[in-house]
C-alpha cells in the first residue's frame, strides 16, 4: 500500500514537473526581429540578389541584396523620438553593427537603407552620407497610435535574443 501511494506521488510530482518544463514561453508572442537591408541598385552580373519588397502604406518598389547590413543580433536597442518631420524609429547598434553599416553606407551613398521586421519592409531611408555614430534613424509605415506598442515588443524582442546569444 505504501509503496503504491508513493509510486503515485512520484508519478504525479514528475508529471508536473514535465509540464511546467515543457511551458511556452510568451515573450515571444509579439515577437519582432529587426534587421536592416540594403537596396541594390544597377545590373549586378553574377551576384546574389534577394527580393524586391513593397512598403505597406507608400507602395515603394526596393529590390534589396541577399544578406543583411545589420543582423538582429547586432541591434541593440531601439527608440522612439521626435524630429522635425514626426515620429521616427532609433536604432541603435554594437560595435560590429557599427562597422557594418558605416562600410554599406559609405560604398552605397544614394541607396535605401530598409528597416524589415520578421521579414517584412516597414521603412526606408535614403543613404545620403556616412554614418559613423552607430545610430540610425528612419521613418516607419506604421499610424502614430502603434508606434509606442511597436518599440515596446521589438525592445522584448531584442532583450530576449541578447539573453540568448
Amino acid at each position: 500500500m505504501k509503496f503504491t501511494s508513493n509510486l503515485l506521488l512520484a508519478s504525479a510530482c514528475l508529471s508536473l514537473f514535465f509540464t511546467l518544463g515543457c511551458k511556452k514561453d510568451d515573450d515571444f508572442d509579439n515577437l519582432k526581429v529587426l534587421r536592416l537591408m540594403i537596396e541594390t541598385r544597377g545590373v549586378n552580373y553574377g551576384s546574389l540578389t534577394g527580393a524586391e519588397v513593397i512598403l505597406p502604406v507608400s507602395g515603394t518598389r526596393i529590390a534589396l541584396q541577399q544578406e543583411p547590413v545589420v543582423n538582429e543580433f547586432e541591434i541593440m536597442n531601439v527608440d522612439l523620438v521626435k524630429v522635425d518631420m514626426g515620429l521616427a524609429v532609433l536604432i541603435y547598434v554594437s560595435e560590429k553593427g557599427g562597422r557594418d553599416l558605416y562600410r554599406a553606407s559609405v560604398s552605397n551613398n544614394g541607396s535605401r537603407i530598409v528597416l524589415m521586421v520578421n521579414g517584412n519592409p516597414i521603412g526606408a531611408r535614403r543613404l545620403t552620407g556616412a554614418i559613423s555614430s552607430a545610430k540610425l534613424y528612419t521613418f516607419v509605415e506604421i499610424p502614430d497610435d502603434e508606434l509606442e506598442q511597436f518599440v515596446f515588443d521589438v525592445k522584448k524582442t531584442i532583450a530576449k535574443l541578447q539573453s540568448e546569444k
